[in-house]
């Protein structure tokens, strides 16, 4: 199990700690040995994300540490071996992690080859968080309505990493959901429906005048 990537964002405590609990064995990520290393692997990747999950750019920065969890872009349960590589982690919101990706590994283009190009941009079909840079992908865009934020995610250039994140994390529903919050009302079966406010209309056209 690779280590030594770690180094660089941990204390050596917190490193002799997941040695002690991966010689441990068992449930190892689970361990209470890993508390340390846990906060302070979230704290560098809120703080290297901007406050962003790096898979939708959902704003963190107001909320509490808990809507976050340590993300393994390749799943612990079937690639133990990157569990502590640092090119492996990062920080998304719950959604993303928890409901929507959880262990899949359909976005991994060859399964077996993954174990020895893991670091390789190329075996992944979505934006990788540590080997894209997500806006050479998709552009992220908001607009302040009073104290709600309608949001747009434009697929740049017809890439395929952003048109293929755009539609693994459903990213129109939360597009859907944040024209929805704005007029007051509730997403109903992702289902669009154009609003009513005159306001609303016009902030839609400014952010996507082609009807993308």
């Amino acid at each position: 199990m690779r280590t030594n990537s770690i180094k660089s964002v941990s204390s050596q405590v917190d490193i002799d700690n997941v040695l002690k609990a991966i010689s441990e064995g068992g449930d190892i990520w689970n361990n209470k040995l890993l508390s340390g290393f846990k906060a302070g692997f979230k704290s560098y990747y809120r703080n290297l994300n901007k406050e962003q999950c790096c898979y939708c750019k959902r704003d963190t920065q107001d909320e509490f540490n808990m809507v976050l969890d340590i993300e393994h872009i390749l799943p612990k349960s079937k690639y133990r071996q990157f569990m502590f590589t640092k090119i492996n982690l990062s920080v998304s919101c719950k959604r993303c992690n928890m409901v929507i990706k959880r262990e899949d590994i359909s976005f991994v283009k060859h399964a077996k080859k993954v174990n020895t190009r893991y670091h390789k941009s190329s075996q992944y079909k979505f934006i990788h968080p540590n080997l894209d840079k997500y806006f050479e992908h998709i552009q992220y865009i908001c607009f302040i309505v009073n104290d709600e934020k309608i949001k747009k995610y434009v697929v740049v250039e017809s890439s395929s990493k952003g048109a293929y994140t755009y539609d693994y994390f459903d990213l129109m529903k939360l597009e859907i959901d944040s024209i929805s919050k704005a007029q007051g009302v509730q997403s109903v079966n992702n289902n669009f429906v154009m609003p009513g406010d005159e306001n609303i209309k016009k902030i839609l056209n400014i952010l996507n005048p082609q009807g993308i």
